[in-house]
């Protein structure tokens, strides 16, 4: 099982302390046999101070310390080399320890201890990747501690917590369909990322499968409330997969609502253009420039609409005042297209080739430049 966040609890390493049990050393633990040439086994420091403080060697090394040692350092670090081998130790210690290290989880969890609790979990499910409740509990764990990496204005940290709580929730939707409170928790990280289909399809999988009645009215508000953000997006996929008219049928009505919202004039705009209606489409881009005078996609696409119709001057203007605001290679192939279709060649190989060589793998600029070739033979 891979983690995204191992790397931000690796200094949790400095909590505990490595022994040397030799293989001719005698356990006690029946079924446990020490390997060949003996074996490092971990300590947790606050349980080798304990053990010497109290000047007992039955204490220093009893079987429960080397087991919550074993337990910290798998929940550390998933890849220790010795991990496969701690976990011979602790299936025979105890054949309940997934209970145990579960429950430290939660108390730790309930003591507001939430890096202590994380690696419990972690550990648990380290030991047993398949135990669902391990990767709940985690997950919700992962999603604590990046409230609290928000709250500090740590957004890297905060979108790699979010990132693994959204990983392992998944994880358990696909290895136990029928753990509603997954879908629940879900719904809200695919909302966060604005996937408005995916949070309604995944809301109404938890209110199928049966929630509190708590839930299920909060989810249903919630599933009421984004309505027209679900009909936004399958609009826009609508129009991206060139399905104009079909697009339009969903984002034209939110206009009554959400005129001032540039995203929907745009992609009003963009089902217009293709549909070859250019009056109409560059009306909406229009609208999005008197929000946002400088939004460059929107400034392009006008130049797109006014090259449609052969208005080749207008066009190369609008697309002078979309790299006046951002140098873009695929702004300045649009450019160079134009003054192409103008015949101005001189002028359309300085804006292709500058493009080519800010960005020569590009597609659309390495076509732009075969058809300069063209022109210049």
């Amino acid at each position: 099982m891979k983690f995204r966040i191992e790397n931000y609890i690796f200094n949790k390493t400095e909590n505990i302390a490595f022994l040397t049990i030799k293989e001719d050393a005698d356990l006690h633990l029946k079924g446990y046999k020490i390997p060949k040439g003996g074996i490092d086994v971990p300590i947790l420091n606050e349980e080798l101070v304990k053990g010497i403080k109290e000047r007992s060697a039955e204490n220093n090394l009893t079987l429960v310390s080397i087991a919550n040692g074993m337990i910290y350092i798998i929940g550390i670090d998933s890849k220790f080399k010795y991990n496969e081998e701690y976990k011979k130790f602790l299936y025979e210690f105890d054949e309940k320890i997934e209970d145990y290290i579960g429950y430290m989880g939660v108390k730790k969890a309930n003591e507001k201890e939430l890096t202590e609790a994380l690696i419990y979990f972690k550990s648990l499910i380290t030991l047993n990747p398949n135990n669902v409740n391990g990767l709940y509990n985690y997950a919700l764990v992962c999603q604590d501690i990046a409230k609290i990496h928000e709250k500090n204005k740590e957004e890297k940290k905060m979108n790699d917590f979010l990132l693994e709580a959204l990983d392992k929730l998944e994880t358990i939707i696909d290895i136990y369909p029928e753990f509603t409170l997954a879908y629940y928790q879900l719904g809200y990280h695919y909302y966060n990322q604005k996937q408005y289909i995916k949070a309604k399809l995944t809301w109404e999988e938890a209110i199928e499968l049966g929630l509190d009645e708590d839930r299920e009215m909060e989810l249903k508000n919630e599933l009421k409330k984004m309505e027209h953000k679900v009909d936004y997006e399958e609009g826009y996929n609508l129009v991206l997969r060139g399905q104009a008219e079909e697009g339009l049928e969903k984002l034209l009505p939110l206009m009554d609502e959400y005129s001032d919202w540039w995203n929907l004039l745009f992609f009003i705009g963009l089902a217009y253009r293709q549909l070859n209606n250019v009056d109409e489409a560059i009306k909406y881009f229009e609208k999005i420039l008197i929000l946002n005078p400088r939004q460059v996609d929107t400034i392009v696409e006008i130049g797109l609409c006014y090259a449609m119709v052969g208005n080749l001057k207008d066009s190369v203007e609008q697309f002078k005042r979309a790299l006046d605001i951002k140098e873009d290679p695929e702004v300045m192939c649009n450019l160079g297209m134009a003054y192409l279709q103008m015949g101005d060649i001189d002028e359309a190989k300085k804006h292709i080739e500058k493009a080519y060589s800010l960005n020569p793998e590009d597609e659309v600029t390495i076509a732009c430049i075969n058809e300069l070739k063209k022109y210049e033979k």
